[in-house]
């Protein structure tokens, strides 16, 4: 089991790493390869001239691209796990239980009212949207034991936001609704060098309260009564958890707008390739796996909706998970 573990970190690192330096190298513009070499080794503050040109695609333009991919890919697919473990709910998720929503009302507000205070702004409003819809969530959980009645509020709190950010477009601006609409559209190319690490920063800190949870998260699968019973302080951790999951969605959706599938998805692609239950696998594990589909649906031209890749891959996993849970009696 650990040699099969072990064979899996290396190959998706591999995978991960490989992809990583096809985003550096592709692009609407070609670039040789000594260029590209010079260009990567030479760093963004290269001198006047070609050198500089080349200098500029790569790290202003491709290095974020690849650093949003990566960031996206983690943030979410640890966000999704962590879900899916609190609620007992394979089809919980970000973007299903409508925290993803909730932090682009969040965005909405920001730069449809225009209350934008440059990057902090924009991921402190995504955080405090995805932070309400997350309470609500939770107050629903614990009155409501039914894994249905969670997918339909996360349902309809998505219907709500979609309604309170539509009376915000008819009343806003129209560089402000081009600037929300493309946001909206969800893009790794969006990424600035200058916000590269704010997204770091608040990746860091939700993967920070998800880690410190990790012992109540391997003993919440089977039931809080349980966690208690190994002394684990289910309450706090629970809201560790949740924070911390709040916190990956809502960087992902304020810098790289809203991302579909890969939360709801990934975590099973984890189990399917570790096959096991713990945690302090299962983590590094979803992230590496939400990494490479990540870079692998950068690469995809960018005339292609990045949602439209995710989805290729995204419903037949969760159409499997469907099929799977009504074999063993989850519906």
């Amino acid at each position: 089991m650990k040699n099969r573990i072990w064979f899996c970190f290396g190959f998706l690192f591999l995978v991960a790493v490989s992809l990583s330096f096809c985003t550096l190298a592709t692009g609407p513009v070609w670039v040789s390869w000594p260029d590209f070499f010079s260009a990567l080794f030479a760093g963004p503050s290269a001198e006047v001239g070609a050198d500089s040109i080349t200098s500029q695609i790569i790290w202003r333009l491709r290095v974020p691209r690849m650093c949003a991919a990566v960031l996206a890919g983690t943030s979410l697919s640890v966000a999704g796990l962590a879900l899916q473990t609190v609620f007992c709910n394979p089809l919980a998720g970000p973007f299903v239980l409508g925290i993803s929503s909730g932090a682009s009302l969040g965005v909405a507000l920001s730069l449809l009212a225009g209350f934008s205070f440059g990057n902090f702004g924009v991921l402190g409003a995504a955080a405090l949207g995805a932070s309400v819809v997350t309470i609500i969530v939770m107050w629903v959980s614990g009155r409501f034991r039914n894994v249905g009645v969670l997918l339909i509020v996360g349902l309809l709190l998505g219907y709500l936001i979609d309604a309170i950010v539509s009376v915000l477009i008819a009343g806003s601006e129209a560089e402000a609704l081009r600037v929300y609409v493309t946001w909206s559209m969800g893009s790794f190319g969006r990424m600035l060098l200058d916000g590269v690490w704010v997204f770091a920063l608040a990746v860091a800190a939700g993967l920070g309260l998800v880690v410190v949870s990790m012992r109540y998260l391997n003993a919440a699968r089977l039931g809080d009564d349980f966690a208690r019973g190994l002394g684990v302080r289910v309450e706090v951790s629970k809201k560790c958890v949740l924070l911390g999951a709040s916190i990956l969605a809502a960087a992902c959706t304020a810098f790289c707008g809203p991302v579909a599938f890969v939360g709801i998805a990934v975590p099973h692609l984890a189990f399917m390739l570790f096959k096991t239950t713990d945690h302090r696998v299962l983590v590094p594990g979803a992230a590496l796996c939400g990494t490479v589909l990540c870079l692998l649906a950068g690469l995809f031209p960018v005339s292609i909706p990045l949602n439209a890749v995710l989805s290729i891959v995204g419903v037949p996993v969760v159409f499997y998970v469907l099929v799977r849970g009504s074999r063993t009696g989850w519906w």
